[in-house]
Order: C-alpha cells, then sequence, then structure tokens
C-alpha cells in the first residue's frame, strides 16, 4: 500500500523554486545613470510645474481689465437707481478699500444702468433684485448685502457687475460678504 504524502512531504521532495529576480544585477555606472535620468525627470517635472503657476498669476482673469483699470483710474463708476441702505453702502466702502479707488455714483433707471453696464460704461449697479430677477441672466449678481421682505416677495439688495470680468466679480462678491457679515453701525 502506497504511503500518503502530505502536501508538506511533497514540498520538501521538490527542488525549491528560485523566486525570479526582481531587481536584475546593475553595474555602478547603470545605476547612477538610473539616478541621473529619475533626478533630471523630476527637475523637469518641476519647472513645468513652476511655469504653470507663473502663468496664474493674474487668475482669474477680466478681459476688459476692469479691477486695472479702477485702480488704475481710481475711480469706480457706481449707478444706483434710488438711494441706497447702509448695507450697500458698507458694500462700497469695502471695494473702495480694496481697489483705492473712490465711487463715482450716477442716477437712472435699473434698465438703463444695466445696458450701460454691459457695454462697459459703468463698473456697478447697486440694486434692490427680486429673488426671481429676470436680470440675473444679464448681469452677475453678487450675495445681497440686505434683504427686505419674506418669501417670494422679498426684495434682495445686490451690486450687479459686467458678466465675464471675474476678478472684478470676484473682489466684489468678497467685499459683499464682508458687508452683509459686518456689525450694524446704528
Amino acid at each position: 500500500m502506497p504511503s500518503r504524502m502530505t502536501v508538506n512531504d511533497r514540498a520538501k521532495r521538490e527542488e525549491p523554486q528560485k523566486a525570479p529576480e526582481r531587481f536584475p544585477q546593475m553595474t555602478c555606472s547603470e545605476a547612477t545613470s538610473r539616478q541621473q535620468r529619475w533626478r533630471t525627470a523630476r527637475l523637469g517635472l518641476a519647472a513645468l510645474c513652476t511655469i504653470q503657476l507663473m502663468a496664474c498669476d493674474r487668475f482669474p482673469q477680466d478681459p476688459e481689465n476692469t479691477v486695472d483699470r479702477i485702480r488704475e483710474q481710481r475711480i469706480i463708476r457706481v449707478g444706483v437707481e434710488q438711494p441706497i441702505p447702509r448695507e450697500a453702502r458698507r458694500l462700497l466702502a469695502e471695494i473702495e478699500r480694496a481697489t483705492g479707488a473712490k465711487a463715482v455714483i450716477s442716477r437712472n433707471g435699473v434698465e438703463p444702468l444695466l445696458t450701460k453696464l454691459g457695454a462697459g460704461e459703468i463698473d456697478l449697479v447697486i440694486a434692490p433684485f427680486g429673488k426671481e430677477t429676470p436680470w440675473a441672466a444679464e448681469a452677475a449678481l453678487s450675495p445681497p448685502v440686505r434683504i427686505d421682505g419674506n418669501g417670494k416677495g422679498a426684495t434682495e439688495w445686490r451690486a450687479a457687475m459686467r458678466t465675464g470680468e471675474n476678478r472684478w466679480i470676484m473682489l466684489v462678491e468678497t467685499s459683499a460678504r464682508r458687508a452683509s457679515s459686518a456689525p450694524s453701525a446704528s
């Protein structure tokens, strides 16, 4: 009767297999050459990343250079339909502080002001807008700095900016958030 062999017995009888070499033997010069190639590749990647980051220093951009023009001329052209509340005045003060410019206010109806805004004749329109305003498709609207009323009939005081002027929009939105969170000075 043949004797029973266990798995361990079979493993002892078979010749041990040699593990495949993962790392073939390299000469010293080959290893140095490989290290130099890796170092060069890492430096190249770092240089590429640096160049790409340098290209982003003025991002987001203003195609019409609104922020640059305001800072150079030190004038923010603002349109209003009616006297603006204290919160909107705080918004203007925040924008003036951020740009080093002064607001020059002109009065007109909202529709003519938004037409001038779209044409680049003014930089900002501050007005009360309904929650579901159709003007949101025509201009970029800031977060509300003041809300009058409740529900669907609520009126939100916002700043409207020319669409596409992303640096300007970002600056105004940041200023609106600061102005709306500032404590009231009564």
